[in-house]
Parts: C-alpha cells; structure tokens; sequence
C-alpha cells in the first residue's frame, strides 16, 4: 500500500511566515531515499535544505521557483510505503497520508489537505560541531561535517562584497588559504545576486510590519577604548544581556506579550546575501573564552550566509554594531518580535554613540533612558 505525502514548506523561527523557494533537486517520478535533499528554501536568516522523510517516489513539483510560499503550504507531494504522521507547529494532528493504489508506480490520484503541515528533515546548510537542538518540533536538524576554509580577512570581505562562494575559489596560499589574489578574474554570481535581492525584499517587509508600532529611541555618546577589549562585539552582547537580565520584565516577545527568562540578542552581521541576524542566547551566562569562540564561528558561518538553526529565533532585542565601518549609530529599527534596539558607532578613537529604540507598548521613556544608563556603564 503506497501513501501521498505533502512536503511543505518548514517554519524555521519564531517570526518566520513564509519562505523562498530557491531551487528543486528532484523531478516528478524520482526515486528518492530518507534523507535526500528535495528542495532549497531561503528567508531572512538562512538558506535550509529540505530532506525527504522516507523512501518514495517524487509525484508533484507543487511550488514555482522564485516563488514565497507560506509556512505549513505543500512544496511537493511524495508517494511512499511507509505511512509518516503530520504535526502542525502548535501539536500533533491525525496522518495526512491516505492508502492509495496497489503499487506506487500506478497511484490513484489524492489532493492533499493543503492547511496540514507535515513532518519534514531539515539539514542546516552549513554544519557545526555541535549538538543542535531544534526550535520547532518536530524539526530534525542534520549536521554535516566539512573543513573550514581559510581565507584572509581581505579576501574574505572581497568574497561577501563581490557575491563569491569561497567554496569555489582555488586557494593558492599558505595551508590552502585563499588570498586576495585569488578572487581577481572572479565576477559575481547572478544566483547570489538573485538571493541578495531576495534577502533585502524579507527584511524590509518585515521592518514595514514594525512601521505601525509606537516607539522612540534615544541617543548617547561616551568614551569608549577601543584597546579595551579584544573582542568588542562579544562584550557588548555580554553587557546588553546583562543589563536585560535586571530587568526580564523589560526582557519581552512582542509576539506574545510575556517576558522572557532567556536572554537572546540578535546580532546583525553582513554575510554573502546580505544581512544575516544569528540569535546568541544568554551570552552573559558564557565564560569570556567561551563567548568569544562562539562569536568567531557565527560570524565565519554569517559572512557564507549559514547560520545555525538553533540560532535562528529567541531574540527580543537587536545589536547593529557599525563602528568597524567608522560610521556614527543611527536611528535603529525594530524587528518583528524584537522589543528593543541598539545600534552603536565610532564618532572619534576615543568616543563611540549609542542609539536605543523602544517598543511603548512595553517600556516608557523612562525604561528606556535606565536601559540605556545601565548599559553605557556596564560598557
């Protein structure tokens, strides 16, 4: 007995409502084994490839490529033998799957209940040593195992700017690292391309969504060594968590309106597509080492466009740090979910300026303003 099975598109975070569909790597009538890669999908944050969940046979190609498919929506629909449960993201739900014809290669034709959201296998594009746990049920992350490329930091950012997978460059340097040299001749990707544009159209859809909400933001300018600290970014995370920490009543979801025990910062980090926002959770509760290692990985998997997806969702707050642009912080805006704000920039060497915004439906000017004190001290 075969059954129909609908692969869907997967929620990935918290925030997430729909996804693009990048590329299929099947065809109608395809014999594909548990675990093959069907299809790409990409949003703001990461590109993921979906697995298949059994054994079966490619039956339809539902989504168009190029197309953004709501979360819980049918990319394309599997036969198989093995009868495999559905689950929406809030529970469990009855199987989706119907017995159909005798043999899988003759199917009697079934529509699939398009609102059911089906369990799917979800391997992160770039892998991590460690154990990831998954956000969603019933999720189910498959690491993969690679080398680190090496590149020089000049080649490196020459590869984000100019849309050049490093995986694609031949490294003529010293212990196979890419050098500068390296990229000449190298013209940028028009599938990167494509994927840039792609990435600016979901962030800025959902900071439209944030338009509405009422908020203010504050701006402060203070002394700062740069010498102070060899990883700045890694203590301004530990210090806004830190500050956060003090008050969880501040620490808030605007997606349901209750504070957070957890203390997860958003870090806006410019990789190969664009802007890439790992979560980094209670990074005040992390030894200094310990923190800063994590910060080198996320950033090295950021730039290639690969975040991990346990780093996907969490947040209520944002960082946007520009100073090693030497530009001055502007006016940062709020994401959906996210209840407050930061972004930080370099005045002069010695002075760096301090934007916060604050959702008013949770904090008040005066929140906002003790924030910002406690903040610039812990700094």
């Amino acid at each position: 007995m075969s059954f129909l099975y609908p692969v869907v598109m997967p929620k990935m975070s918290m925030t997430m409502e729909t996804g693009d569909l990048i590329v299929y790597y099947v065809s109608p009538g395809d014999h594909v084994k548990s675990g093959q890669v069907l299809f790409e999908v990409m949003t703001d944050k990461i590109d993921m490839e979906v697995e298949a969940p059994a054994d079966g046979v490619i039956k339809d190609l539902i989504g168009v490529v190029g197309e953004t498919i709501p979360i819980g929506k049918p990319v394309l629909t599997m036969l198989t033998e093995s009868e495999v449960m559905a689950f929406d993201f809030d529970g469990p739900s009855e199987p989706v799957s119907e017995p159909i014809a005798d043999s899988i290669a003759e199917p009697v034709a079934v529509v699939a209940e398009p609102e059911v959201v089906a369990p799917i296998v979800v391997a992160p594009v770039a892998p991590v040593p460690e154990v990831i746990a998954p956000v969603v049920a019933p999720v189910v992350v498959a690491p993969k195992t690679t080398t680190q490329i090496k590149a020089v930091p000049k080649a490196r950012a020459l590869a984000i700017e100019k849309g050049i997978a490093l995986d694609s460059v031949k490294a003529t340097g010293p212990d196979n690292t890419i050098m500068v040299s390296d990229l000449a001749g190298i013209h940028i990707n028009p599938k990167i391309t494509a994927r840039q544009l792609a990435n600016r159209k979901l962030i800025a859809a959902g900071i439209e969504k944030t338009r509405s909400i009422p908020q203010t933001s504050f701006t402060r300018i203070f002394k700062h060594s740069s010498g102070k600290n060899q990883h700045w970014q890694a203590h301004l995370l530990t210090t806004w968590a830190a500050v956060l920490r003090t008050r969880l009543d501040l620490n808030i979801s605007s997606i349901n309106g209750e504070s957070e025990s957890d203390i997860g910062v958003a870090m806006i980090i410019k990789s190969i597509y664009g802007s890439a926002l790992p979560v980094f959770h209670n990074p005040d509760l992390l030894g200094r080492k310990e923190l800063e290692e994590l910060y080198d990985r996320t950033i090295r998997q950021a730039e290639e466009g690969k975040v991990p997806i346990y780093m996907l969702s969490g947040a209520t707050t944002t960082i946007f740090d520009l100073t090693s642009f030497r530009m001055s912080s502007n006016t940062p805006p709020l994401f959906p979910g996210h209840v407050t704000s930061l972004t930080v920039g370099q005045n002069s060497d010695s002075k760096k300026s301090i934007s916060l915004t604050i959702d008013l439906r949770y904090c008040d000017f005066y929140d906002g303003s003790e924030l910002l004190d406690h903040l610039i001290e812990g700094l």
